[in-house]
């Protein structure tokens, strides 16, 4: 048996400081009481300012000897479009990188006057600073192999980041497999699509291990041949990615026959794009898809699931939407959601967040029998108590956040005040400038007021779940949504910053 109020601590250094590698693991340690130690966020950099490598290592290195789980991306097909300049580019480059890899490597010379015609395009500059950015990138990942092998890292993911079936990324994934495999480290050094997320999925698998867990996972999917679809910015079947986000998570695939603690529900990526999907044949086809998804997942377990929608890149499906809002599941009690950016980001952060959930809950029922076998001293009771209530804050802030960032701010704010930014103020969505105080406040009113209407529908009033046993047993509710905070932290589109204050409230069985 295990009860909170662990004190447990984990050193944390994010990839950057968005809400996604910052914000997002916080909350996620908060949920099984563990306390995320992190470097200030000034020393970590942003989209336009470096980062203090040195001054990080200092920091780090104070605490002294510790196991390390390390991360480190594999570089995207393209430049990072941070600017106009670099935009109008992104997708020349990206086609560059591609083709020049076929002609190269496949022998498609057909597609050679194709590549002279980018190369006449790009100026030479992009071109020599790309491939020495992923020479560098690609040697230090090399390095992250050795040093795992020397046991100075404990684990290592290296995450694919934006990619695509073709690409210098291949090649480079080969080289790395065959250092994991000649210094025999293949159960420690894993390769697989992702990179936001893998701060989320790194501290929900030292949390596994710590705890000496290993949850079984079952995976459904909303069509047998959208299992083998490869999903936008990735480079293999969605199928192929969500085993490898399972095991690097520190879960298992449940066995067959057997009755898994959690189920996976993942909408496929869909065959061309969402203006395709949005009407007629193609929108109800789609529909009944993803009812016959949460159907299913809900004949199987409708208090385990975990629900990730790679339908489409950068936000949530509305058909996917319009299914779990008027059908049988209910929002607040699913254990996650997610529809973020690439399949990857979204399959990890899923179930980063599911497994630790069923963790927190593990530790309700701990809490209860605790109740019954034992006589808790009353300021350990209160300890107990506000660990498990700070708990279900956590959960709470994320799942909803989820639906307001995912769904609300990537599916519909987001395009339409990108419209009225570029159309209205003449701004650039890379770096809004002088336009970003405006933007702020129509993304801030927008999402704010949608978020009001979510919340009214879905969260209000809710029981989360009970807490005591026999006569002492009260509900956990959720009240009224007191603010919801927005921000564009990078001062561009891309990202959005939101936090919510809402009161929950304690209320006695009958």
């Amino acid at each position: 048996m295990s009860l909170r109020h662990r004190a447990h601590r984990v050193i944390y250094v994010p990839l950057d400081d968005r809400p996604c590698n910052a914000r997002f693991p916080r909350l996620l340690a908060r949920m099984v009481d563990f306390e995320l130690i992190m470097p200030p966020l000034e020393l970590l950099g942003d989209v336009r300012h470096a980062g203090e490598p040195a001054r990080i290592a200092e920091w780090l290195l104070q605490p002294g000897e510790v196991a390390i789980y390390a991360f480190n991306v594999i570089m995207r097909l393209s430049i990072t479009a941070d600017s106009p300049q670099t935009g109008q580019y992104w997708d020349a480059m990206r086609q560059y990188s591609e083709l020049t890899w076929r002609v190269n490597r496949l022998g498609e010379d057909e597609l050679a006057p194709r590549v002279a015609e980018l190369e006449e395009h790009i100026p030479p500059e992009i071109v020599s600073d790309f491939r020495t950015a992923r020479q560098r990138n690609h040697q230090v990942n090399l390095r992250a192999i050795d040093e795992t092998a020397a046991h100075h890292i404990d684990f290592l993911a290296l995450t694919q980041e934006d990619a695509a079936q073709y690409g210098p990324h291949i090649d480079e994934q080969e080289r790395l497999r065959d250092r994991i495999a000649s210094h025999n480290v293949e159960d420690r050094a894993v390769i697989y699509p992702g990179t936001d997320e893998a701060g989320m999925t790194l501290l929900a698998r030292f949390i596994h291990r710590h705890m000496l867990k290993t949850p079984t996972v079952q995976v459904l999917y909303s069509s047998p041949e959208g299992a083998e679809r490869v999903a936008t910015f990735e480079d293999r079947p969605i199928r192929e990615t969500v085993e490898a986000h399972v095991s690097a998570v520190g879960a298992q695939m449940a066995a067959d026959g057997d009755t898994p603690d959690l189920v996976l529900a993942v909408s496929t990526p869909a065959e061309g794009g969402r203006d395709e999907h949005a009407r007629g044949s193609t929108r109800d086809r789609r529909r009944r898809e993803v009812r016959s998804l949460l159907d299913e997942a809900a004949a199987i377990s409708d208090r385990r699931l975990l629900i990730c929608d790679a339908a489409f890149p950068n936000g949530a499906d509305e058909a996917l939407m319009r299914e779990l809002r008027h059908g049988g599941l209910q929002l607040h009690s699913l254990l996650s959601f997610a529809a973020w950016n690439t399949a990857g980001n979204a399959i990890g952060s899923a179930l980063a967040h599911g497994t630790l959930r069923l963790i927190a809950l593990q530790d309700k029922g701990a809490f209860d029998l605790a109740q019954l076998l034992a006589d808790i001293p009353p300021m350990r009771y209160l300890e107990l108590l506000n660990s498990l209530i700070d708990s279900e804050r956590a959960h709470v802030e994320f799942l909803f956040g989820r639906f307001v960032d995912d769904w609300l701010y990537q599916s519909r704010v987001r395009p339409d005040v990108t419209e009225k930014v570029v159309r209205l103020l003449e701004a650039s969505t890379f770096d809004l400038a002088s336009s970003y105080g405006q933007t702020e406040r129509m993304v801030a009113q927008e999402l704010g007021a949608a978020a009001g209407d979510l919340w009214s529908d879905h969260f209000l009033a809710q029981e989360m779940v009970q807490i005591g046993v026999d006569r002492s047993r009260s509900g956990l509710v959720l009240d009224a949504l007191e603010e919801t905070r927005v921000s564009l932290p990078w001062r561009r589109m891309f990202e959005v910053d939101v936090d919510f204050k809402f009161r929950m409230e304690l209320v006695p069985g009958a």
